[in-house]
Formats: structure tokens, sequence, C-alpha cells
């Protein structure tokens, strides 16, 4: 997951109020911060020895959506209300132009994960030589998206 997808998936919810409603809360994800696959796309495309390699990009940590939503009102300073809901009420709040697609992608994804925690990976740390940035991180440096 990117951890950018808070931005559309919760941000509307925040900015309108202190509760979020949200499906399979304790599924967890590892939500990889995009400039952490920028840094990896500019060592593949330029450095040797990647030439037809694929590799999985995740973040650092196996994080529930709870937590995530959590931590976003931690970096806002207010206790947000996080409400689970079924996946047929999500669908039925859905905003219209959301694709019926991606809809039924995510649920069918986060109803596979539940109960497991997410796959990661130590590609980010492997390729580039640091280690990648924390959900945590990615809400500091893009909390004013929230307010």
């Amino acid at each position: 997951m990117l951890a950018s997808n808070a931005l559309g998936w919760w941000a509307p919810q925040i900015k309108a109020g202190d509760v979020v409603r949200w499906p399979y809360l304790a599924v967890p994800t590892a939500p990889i911060d995009e400039r952490d696959i920028a840094a990896v796309a500019v060592r593949t495309l330029c450095g040797v020895g990647h030439a037809g390699a694929e590799y999985v990009l995740t973040g650092p940590e196996s994080l529930n959506q709870f937590d995530q939503i959590a931590t976003i009102g931690h970096g806002l300073g207010r206790a947000l209300r996080i409400e689970e809901i079924t996946p047929e009420e999500w669908l039925s709040e859905l905003p219209a132009s959301f694709p019926p697609l991606v809809a039924k992608m995510l649920l069918d994804a986060w109803a596979a994960a539940a109960g497991q925690p997410a796959f990661v990976t130590s590609t980010v740390s492997e390729i580039t030589g640091t280690p990648p940035r924390a959900f945590r991180e990615w809400v500091a440096d893009n909390v004013a998206e929230f307010r």
C-alpha cells in the first residue's frame, strides 16, 4: 500500500470531523512512502545489475488500518473516533467517482489478509542503503493535508 493512499481514503473524513468510518480496521498493510519508491527507481534505473529484476517494495512495518488512522490523529493532535463498518456500508458511502472495480479489489485483498501480518520486505534498504520511512514519518511530513 502506498502511504499516500491515506490522503484519498481518510483525509476527506478527517477534514470533515473527528469520525473515520472504515472496513477491515484490523487488517494490516505495510505502507510505503512514495519517496522510497522514487529512491529505488533512481537506483535501479541508473545503476548496474538491475535489468530484468523484479522487486517487491513495502514500508518497514506491518501496521493495521486502525493504527494508521490513529497515527494520523496523533500527528494532528486530535483524538479521532474510528468506527468499523461493513464492506457493504463502505461501498454505499463511497463517492460515485470511486471506481467500483478498485473498491472490489481492495475489499477482496483486505478480506484475504485478515488475521495475517502484512508482508514486509527489506528491498528498499538493500537497494538504497537506507531504511524505508515509517508511516509515522510520512504522516509528520504530510499532516497539513489532513487539516
